[in-house]
């Protein structure tokens, strides 16, 4: 295999990774809203305190999109990338682990600006990998990937709601 071919594969390889990012952005992002009536039943939220939960997420895009483009300008994209996927993933575990409010609204400001920053650094990303002659192309792709996991997201929620709890019964009771 010569030296171009091998650098095509490994800028496809790059672009399906940018999609892939996208998909997961796009279904932490959408599943809010089919969270929040479970969050105000658990913790017995009034609407405006449950308006905030998604607030505190949104927000977060609107404070960080200007400081992420400065800073993906400073340090390397794909650390950039990979930095703010784990601050999300604390962000997401940090409520898992401490179910509050509190954590739950600065959790998602967590999650929101790691997201922000991820997608301010995926769309030079997109350009670089998959060439600036097919970026028209790549951004509406990534768009339809968006889009999909947007309509995916209410679906897996409610399968996991749905599903979960019986699968741990099921091997509870194999156990005795």
């Amino acid at each position: 295999m010569d030296q171009k071919t091998l650098r095509q594969e490994r800028k496809s390889y790059v672009v399906f990774l940018v999609l892939l990012i996208y998909f997961v952005i796009s279904l932490l992002t959408n599943i809010l809203g089919p969270i929040i009536p479970e969050i105000i039943r658990s913790f017995s939220l009034s609407l405006t305190a449950a308006a905030l939960l998604p607030f505190a997420f949104f927000i977060a895009y609107g404070l960080t999109s200007i400081p992420a483009g400065i800073l993906i300008e400073t340090y390397p994209k794909k650390q950039s990338c990979f930095r703010r996927l784990v601050m999300s993933f604390c962000g997401a575990l940090a409520f898992a682990i401490l179910t509050r409010y509190s954590v739950a609204i600065v959790s998602l400001f967590i999650i929101g600006i790691g997201m922000a920053m991820l997608q301010v650094a995926l769309n030079p990303l997109l350009r670089v990998a998959g060439g600036e002659e097919h970026f028209a192309f790549n951004s509406t792709l990534v768009q339809l990937v968006f889009g999909s996991a947007s309509f995916l997201s209410p679906h897996l929620y409610t399968y996991l709601v749905n599903n979960l709890g019986r699968q741990t019964s099921t091997i509870y009771c194999w156990k005795h």
